[in-house]
């Protein structure tokens, strides 16, 4: 079982943390929302096999249905999907960072919004350092990064926001028993959404010919996220959250852009200004601490 134990949290630290360094290789190649739109549909239908052809869930109510198919819009439509569009733009490490900044949204919404938590000066004060490290990883240098660079960084710290939000939302909303179920419906309407969005910006006549599509980079990337990201990591996350505690899984919120960091700088090679790391240190400080005040806070209750 301990073996177990290692290569699930194994899979959540560095299937997940890559993915960032995948989605790069896919949209230097295919446009980003087509790009997006593919990887949603291919990992729709691996997780709704899973669970209806595998698992043989049953299927969902229909209020559990517009449930998934509306936060599936909200949390990868208007949310992660950003980051394909942001990569083209700025480093994978980076764009990896600022959404890592959704677990400090999250812990803002939970207690303004479901008030299941207050803010203590034990977590107020890590919250104005991640901001702190955010004006560094993204205003800092202004001119020298562009005013795309600086649109897309913004862009994807929206997408960490939505996602966020939504995430909380999912707390009062009634959705199916299975988690591969819901993932699966979530990804499929997110598909549905992208796909046409995608075809009326013109990405579809953008698309390069077959043999560079077909080159093993986009390849390899577009496997990686479909299998690695949405199928392995996935359901490794579901198995932890039945055997460890919570605190110890959302662990990930600050490992994730640490192996996203490693893969963008070492292994290709991404720019970065000493700034930009004392910002991305800030960031993931700052996660650190307000995760460690909510599990302290967690055990007095």
């Amino acid at each position: 079982m301990f073996q177990w134990r290692v290569w699930a949290f194994a899979a959540v630290y560095g299937l997940w943390g890559g993915s960032y360094l995948a989605i790069r290789f896919v949209v230097h190649v295919i446009p980003p929302f087509l790009a997006a739109g593919v990887r949603y549909s291919l990992s729709a239908l691996l997780l709704l096999g899973i669970s209806f052809l595998g698992r043989r869930d049953p299927l969902p109510g229909r209020r559990e249905l517009l449930n998934c198919l509306a936060t599936g819009v909200m949390m990868f439509v208007f949310g992660y999907s950003a980051i394909y569009w942001a990569e083209t733009h700025i480093a994978s490490w980076l764009a990896a960072m600022l959404t890592s900044t959704s677990f400090l949204w999250t812990c803002v919404a939970e207690c303004v919004l479901l008030r299941t938590d207050r803010l203590r000066m034990a977590t107020l004060l890590p919250l104005a350092g991640g901001v702190a490290g955010m004006a560094l990883l993204v205003g800092y240098p202004f001119k020298s990064m562009g005013q795309t660079s600086i649109a897309a960084s913004f862009a994807v710290l929206g997408s960490a926001i939505t996602w966020s939000l939504t995430t909380v939302s999912l707390k009062r909303l009634k959705l199916p028993g299975s988690f591969v179920q819901t993932a699966g419906l979530q990804l499929f309407a997110a598909a549905m959404a992208l796909l046409p969005i995608s075809f009326a910006l013109g990405e579809w006549q953008r698309l390069p010919e077959a043999s560079v599509v077909l080159h093993p980079g986009p390849v390899f990337g577009m496997l990686y996220l479909v299998v690695g990201g949405s199928g392995l990591a996935m359901s490794a996350f579901h198995w932890l959250l039945a055997r460890e505690s919570p605190s110890l899984v959302a662990s990930s919120s600050y490992v994730n852009p640490i192996v996203a960091m490693l893969g963008g700088i070492v292994l290709v090679h991404e720019r970065y200004t000493g700034t930009q790391l004392c910002g991305a240190a800030a960031v993931l400080l700052s996660v650190v601490l307000v995760w460690r005040a909510k599990s302290k806070s967690t055990e007095e209750m």
